[in-house]
């Protein structure tokens, strides 16, 4: 050590410091070459536009989520007075909707089930306790009021950003975080957060109607079949990796993925909003798919403190046909390391 340190030191007065390498950098170097040239540089693609590996695959000491049933959930539906949905075997999903917001953007009148609500969800795990994970829609004047509520009842905040450009009233996105024995404590905790926003009275799922949009060439263009919700058309796909946060091995359909959806404007055309999930080295080729296929950026940020792998979330929006939309969406989901979500891949 004091060899090296001499060897970098600061040398002659008035000259900017040695830099020469130790020889024992240099060897150590060369003994790792080999290991760091085979840990996760492998791509999907010659444009090297997706990985392949999972980190998290294998690893031990993480906690697997426990399959349920709805029944399994009625006392948070009994607190929350609402009735969400199974998302597969794991996750108990609930939405609320704000009704109560008329939100404008660039002229075009939103429909809250493009993303204007909250959503939620909850997963119970092999160790007996519960996560609650998912994010609200809040008005600036509603934010401080809820983030106190949430820290008064334990539940936290992971993110705080805007899904949308110029857009009115202002909205913005609280992404949440909650751990307990207790679903109910969560369930709770969410319920005062709530009852502070101007949310309305969750009125269950939407009723399915027929859109104005060519779905099949969308279904084709994205290379998946996607689903009407209300009056929106939405297409997901999830990461191939395992997901895990704080330690906790996340179901496949939460926290991680890549949501679209189409809001007819009429003749075909639509406005398409969502949210890509991204590691790092898709970023760039993500970005550069979108903006050739017309599609803004609205905003990257983490949604989530403790993940493995780390990922970032990408929103967008854009105003086209709705099947050109859909082929440069497709563009950018070729650089992500997703598949459909009614994959098993």
């Amino acid at each position: 050590m004091t060899g090296d340190r001499a060897q970098n030191g600061a040398g002659t007065p008035g000259l900017p410091p040695r830099t020469t390498t130790s020889r024992r950098l240099v060897l150590a170097t060369a003994a790792l070459a080999p290991l760091l040239a085979g840990t996760g540089t492998a791509w999907a693609h010659d444009d090297g536009c997706r990985r392949t590996t999972d980190p998290c695959h294998g690893r031990r000491g993480l906690i697997h989520p426990v399959n349920t049933r709805e029944t399994d959930w009625q006392g948070v539906i009994d607190v929350l007075q609402h009735r969400g949905r199974m998302g597969g075997e794991q996750v108990y999903r609930m939405g609320f909707l704000r009704h109560d917001l008329r939100v404008k953007s660039y002229g075009h009148s939103l429909i809250p089930s493009l993303g204007v609500g909250s959503f939620i969800s909850f997963v119970r795990y092999e160790d007996g306790r519960t996560m609650l994970m998912g994010d609200m829609a809040v008005t600036e004047d509603e934010m401080q009021h809820v983030i106190d509520v949430l820290d008064e009842h334990g539940l936290g905040q992971t993110a705080i950003h805007k899904h949308l450009l110029s857009h009115e009233p202002a909205v913005w996105w609280m992404h949440v975080h909650g751990l307990h024995h207790d679903e109910l404590v969560l369930a709770r905790g969410l319920r005062k957060a709530l009852d502070v926003t101007g949310t309305p009275p969750a009125t269950g799922l939407p009723e399915s109607a027929d859109v104005d949009l060519d779905t099949s060439s969308i279904d084709e263009a994205l290379g998946t079949k996607g689903g009407t919700e209300g009056e929106i058309y939405k297409v997901t796909f999830a990461r191939r990796e395992t997901i895990v946060d704080h330690d906790r091995v996340l179901p496949r359909m939460t926290g991680a993925t890549t949501a679209i959806s189409f809001q007819p404007t009429g003749g075909g055309r639509a406005i398409v909003n969502g949210d890509f999930v991204i590691t790092g080295e898709e970023m760039q080729h993500v970005i550069r798919a979108l903006r050739q296929g017309g599609i803004d950026i609205v905003s990257i940020h983490s949604h989530m403190l403790f993940e493995e792998p780390r990922l970032f979330f990408l929103h967008f929006w854009g105003v086209d046909d709705g099947v050109r939309l859909a082929r440069g969406l497709r563009a950018a989901v070729d650089c992500t390391n997703v598949s459909p979500a009614g994959s098993s891949e």
